[in-house]
């Protein structure tokens, strides 16, 4: 390394939710240089444009949430919506709107059973389906749905602007932020004769650095990240959502509108072409009204099915996927249930999106050292925008100070390759 180079201490490659989230908690220590590198937003999405690199954090709306049925995601969950408010007031950037969150289905299913011992411990509270149509009356939910209520710390967060936010109190930190895509990165013996680890990207740069964090999500595998032999045993996965537009006296009646998820038979007249509908039983998640940034209101709605019908393995397909806007007859079957569970809407028009969900056979994130200098959180599973805080917040101690800070067991995060490259 050359004596005019900088030297720093830790580099995060990745600038989405978790790694935005590591560089600030890896700013906030004493006496330790930081950059983060990462593309910025792209204006557009067309497969004819010589980008390849996009991401799922570009929009206004993902649940927040601290329930979960896997301690690990609950707990993440719960650590970083407790720092929210700090970081909104700390950077003057909002992004959480605290609207509530409500679990929804028949009253009698195993969906409710389980999401009544999931919940226990935490403020929430059960509805009974009496009491359903009354504190809901947005809903054109079955008559024997009941639902249990998170109305405190939960609703849905802006994940575009969390990263600004996250971003903006690095960079007041001491933090750099690179815009830009990294292509390689390899240790290196210093002229120092020490291991250093060397980060190109693709407009050329050169970033030295003692230790890297890899926060890059679904494009992990397309570059030379982790070394030419390590490839992580994750497999991706396109989601299709879509986006009904109200008017704005139409968002303004639903300002009391939680975010929600449905598990139940739905109401008779409900879409029965709707995706997430099998064998009679409807599951989706929902979304309130949101202003996004084209001054519209949309309410967002998406659906998990058992993970596989869109399976992408190469960063063309990823590329295709993320350029596509979505399957038009999903879009369209998806908008149609919204005008359905939702009352006295008018739809102005409607479009689907796209994101890609990087899934682990554990179906929880690696957090992990590949070797003593490199370092990975990657794996969201569909999960991680309302718990990226304090996911970055353990990578970043565990490859700043080689220390675990977490209650969770740091084998329930354990890296896995692949045994070949598939």
């Amino acid at each position: 390394m050359a004596s005019t180079e900088r030297l720093y201490d830790m580099c995060v490659v990745g600038a989405g939710i978790i790694g935005s989230a590591a560089a600030r908690h890896a700013s906030m220590i004493a006496r330790i240089s930081v950059c983060v590198i990462g593309p910025d937003e792209p204006q557009s999405r067309s497969v004819d444009d010589g980008r390849e690199i996009y991401g799922a954090h570009y929009d206004e709306g993902r649940i927040t949430r601290n329930s979960d049925e896997d301690r690990a995601w609950a707990v993440f969950a719960q650590e970083s919506i407790k720092r929210y408010r700090y970081l909104e007031k700390a950077s003057g950037i909002n992004f959480y709107n605290e609207v509530g969150y409500i679990i929804a289905g028949d009253k009698d299913g195993e969906f409710i059973h389980q999401s009544t011992e999931m919940v226990q411990g935490l403020d929430t509270y059960y509805v009974d389906p009496a009491e359903m149509k009354k504190q809901f009356p947005f809903f054109d939910f079955n008559a024997n749905d009941a639902g249990i209520y998170e109305q405190k710390s939960s609703g849905f967060i802006s994940p575009r602007n969390m990263i600004k936010a996250q971003l903006k109190l690095a960079q007041l930190n001491g933090c750099d932020v690179i815009i830009d895509v990294v292509s390689d990165i390899t240790r290196i013996l210093s002229e120092d004769k020490e291991n250093v680890m060397e980060i190109k990207t693709d407009s050329g740069k050169k970033i030295m650095s003692k230790k890297v964090l890899i926060a890059t999500g679904a494009f992990t595998s397309f570059r030379n990240l982790l070394g030419k032999d390590i490839h992580p045993d994750v497999n991706l996965f396109g989601a299709n959502v879509a986006k009904v537009e109200i008017n704005e006296n139409d968002a303004r009646n639903l300002s009391d509108m939680p975010s929600v998820y449905y598990c139940g038979k739905g109401q008779g007249h409900w879409n029965k072409e709707f995706p997430g509908c099998q064998s009679g039983e409807y599951r989706f998640y929902m979304l309130p009204p949101i202003k996004y940034p084209d001054d519209r209101y949309y309410i967002k709605m998406g659906f998990r099915l058992d993970i596989g019908d869109i399976h992408l393995s190469n960063i063309e397909a990823v590329k295709n996927w993320y350029c596509s806007g979505g399957i038009p007859s999903v879009n369209k079957a998806v908008a149609t249930l919204i005008t359905d569970v939702v009352t006295d809407i008018s739809m102005v028009s409607f479009h689907g999106d796209c994101c890609v969900i990087c899934t682990t056979p554990t179906r929880r994130p690696y957090i992990d050292m590949i070797h003593s200098q490199l370092g990975v959180a990657i794996g969201g599973n569909g999960w991680a925008a309302k718990s990226g805080d304090e996911i970055g917040r353990i990578a970043a101690m565990l490859v700043i100070k080689n220390e675990w800070d977490s209650s969770l067991p740091k084998e329930y995060f354990k890296f896995r390759c692949k045994t070949e490259n598939v």
